[in-house]
């Protein structure tokens, strides 16, 4: 963290980042922001924010009518990579059971068809994405199961246990700027570097010094406090890109099935 960090950063991770610097460490930080859908201001603005700070970023995009404009959109940033947001990103849960596109009933035909329906839709739109990002971070067995049958060699979702299948690499996002319920709205920087001291703390404490942790943004639900506290946290923390984080601690990242 740089001495010019805010006082509430310094305040709250201070001793945190101590215990590490003695160690010989310094968290590891990747970014990843979720539902990119078309070009527009946000979108520029969040771009902005990459290239300014030097800060690489993992776009979770949703293939749509939209898709061939923002990856050429895209294509303009060298520390941009785009990732596959869900097949459609529609909520088909019942009512009561919380949200994902992938039901229990679905078959592993219709799963695998569906990934490589949108997966070729990526590919004619002019992109060649790697990494599959569940919409609403729920990764369903039919999803886990598929991937590893296809071109997709890593997955992220939230902050998981469990392993991602024999090959498919494991990368998630830890650190929400939002909270959602009630709808989404800036988390609140003391909720957000208290959850980054308790992860930091953890990690350090079980020596999983290269584990990565994930910065987790929603460029189209962002309010003018959101930005700002990321404004400050790119200002203050260095990010790393997703491929470097991966090579550098496969072991923490690769979580295979028994």
């Amino acid at each position: 963290m740089r001495r010019s960090a805010p006082f509430a950063f310094r305040l709250l991770l201070g001793r945190e980042l101590r215990l590490w610097a003695e160690a010989g460490h310094a968290p590891v930080l990747w970014w990843r922001d979720d539902d990119a859908r078309a070009t527009g201001e946000a979108l520029d603005k969040l771009l902005d924010f990459s290239r300014r700070h030097s800060a690489p970023l993992t776009l979770a995009a949703i293939a749509g009518p939209h898709l061939p404009a923002l990856v050429r959109r895209v294509e303009r940033e060298a520390s941009v990579e785009i990732a596959i947001h869900g097949f459609k990103h529609i909520n088909r849960q019942p009512e009561g059971r919380g949200f994902g596109e992938v039901v229990p009933e679905d078959s592993l035909e219709w799963v695998r068809a569906q990934l490589r329906a949108t997966v070729m839709a990526f590919h004619r739109a002019g992109a060649q994405p790697t990494l599959f990002v569940p919409p609403w971070n729920n990764l369903a067995p039919q999803v886990v199961e598929a991937i590893g049958d296809s071109a997709i060699t890593a997955v992220s979702a939230f902050d998981q246990e469990q392993g991602y299948g024999e090959g498919v690499a494991r990368l998630d996002a830890h650190l929400d700027v939002l909270r959602w319920k009630g709808g989404g709205r800036f988390r609140g920087r003391w909720r957000f570097l208290s959850r980054m001291r308790r992860l930091m703390a953890e990690r350090r404490l079980s020596r999983r010094w290269d584990e990565p942790m994930g910065l987790l943004t929603h460029h189209l639900d962002h309010d003018a406090a959101t930005w700002a506290f990321l404004e400050q946290f790119l200002a203050a923390f260095p990010i790393q890109a997703r491929q470097d984080v991966m090579s550098a601690a496969p072991r923490a990242l690769t979580a295979l099935s028994a």
